[in-house]
């Protein structure tokens, strides 16, 4: 008899622990369709120039992201675009910030929420556990992932604590963009690394909106790190016409708080796939997880069959690692401490805290995953 109490315990457990975390987000997402990104050089500006051969759109609106930590409901709607040479990727996103929308109690929130330039590094969600800036800076911040090839999931890189490197994109008075990492292997390299990449922004009447240039070289050696060596891509394999990269983004968005009288995070918000790789549905995961990633990025057939390192054969625009005037302020390296779960192998949940909401919905999250898989077990392919 107390054998049967303790199983009804646990599944009574485990059904309100889903119950929880379906609240946590839209009953389902529709991912966004594979995207064609072409092999181009654009201008990193500020300035997105559907000329210069961006992508389509990757969209990040209610049908495509998961919603964590989200208890206040969208008020924004982004789009992220795509390009690619030999130095690296580019990436340009736009965000419109205060739509309409109405709270869970009713209320009319419309406006409440506008674009919040950054002033300093992260104070307002500092991982409890380890005191690492996870989202980089202190105001509205675009994080974007990799996993080239798919070779993250390839490894056995899919538990809901499996992280690659985030790369943060902020914007500061004077419309100065800086890009931040975390979640690498190794604690010293997380950081201000504007000097590192190319990068620039400006703040829209309706939002803001950004343009960065990450090397491959940087991509290819924090894989490396955060799959604890067992990934080694090599660029020439990365850019071949037809190879994918599963790619996700993340928008850490910010109010400011009339109440605290201080910025306060309004939610997070992450494109995910409709089904994780065990099938669950996308909307279950911790969704900023390498399984998570909800952007899956196909190089067009004018990809150059050889790619040499530096070369952009013929390219003639000009492009140079300048930062288009931002400064890196002596933050390069700053030295943070982050411990992530892919750094050792592990199938713990998230550790990740939001210090301006009143409970982790991401740990909602991880439980209600557990919940979905049957047993509340999950096994994963991880190599040791």
């Amino acid at each position: 008899m107390k054998k049967f109490a303790a199983v009804l315990a646990i599944m009574l457990v485990l059904v309100m622990t889903f119950s929880m975390t379906v609240s946590a987000g839209p009953d389902g997402i529709i991912e966004n369709p594979e995207i064609t990104v072409h092999y181009i050089s654009p201008t990193v500006d500020g300035n997105i120039d559907p000329n210069e051969g961006w992508s389509v759109a990757a969209l990040m609106n209610a049908e495509t992201l998961g919603y964590y930590w989200a208890h206040n409901p969208l008020t924004s709607d982004g789009n992220i675009f795509y390009a690619v040479d030999a130095n690296g990727i580019y990436v340009a996103g736009k965000v419109v910030e205060g739509l309409s929308a109405v709270d869970m109690s009713g209320i009319d929130v419309t406006g409440m929420n506008q674009f919040n330039y950054s002033t300093s590094e992260d104070t307002i969600d500092v991982n409890v556990t380890t005191g690492a800036k996870d989202y980089g800076w202190n105001g509205d911040v675009m994080g974007l992932m990799f996993d080239p090839l798919g070779a993250f999931l390839a490894e056995g890189f899919s538990s809901q604590s499996d992280y690659s490197a985030w790369y943060l994109v902020g914007l500061f008075e004077g419309d100065v963009a800086k890009v931040y990492r975390s979640h690498t292997a190794n604690d010293g390299t997380n950081g201000d690394i504007t000097s590192q990449v190319q990068a620039a922004g400006k703040k829209l009447s309706d939002g803001w909106c950004f343009e960065i240039m990450l090397p491959w070289d940087m991509i290819i050696q924090d894989i490396y790190d955060s799959s604890m060596g067992f990934i080694e891509l090599k660029k020439e394999d990365i850019l071949k016409p037809g190879a994918t990269i599963r790619a996700g983004a993340l928008y850490q968005d910010r109010f400011y708080d009339e109440e605290q009288g201080a910025v306060a995070t309004w939610g997070r918000y992450i494109t995910a796939p409709t089904s994780l790789p065990d099938g669950t549905p996308g909307h279950t995961g911790t969704g900023e997880a390498i399984q998570s990633y909800g952007i899956k990025l196909k190089l067009a057939d004018d990809v150059p069959v050889n790619i040499e390192d530096g070369d952009n054969n013929g390219d003639t625009n000009g492009n140079t690692n300048n930062n288009n005037g931002s400064t890196n302020n002596g933050s390069t390296n700053n030295g943070t401490t982050n411990t992530n779960g892919n750094k050792k192998p592990t199938t713990s949940t998230n550790t990740n805290s939001n210090a301006a909401q009143t409970f982790d919905m991401g740990i909602v999250v991880a439980l209600g995953a557990l919940a979905t898989s049957g047993l509340g077990i999950v096994v994963c392919k991880k190599r040791r």
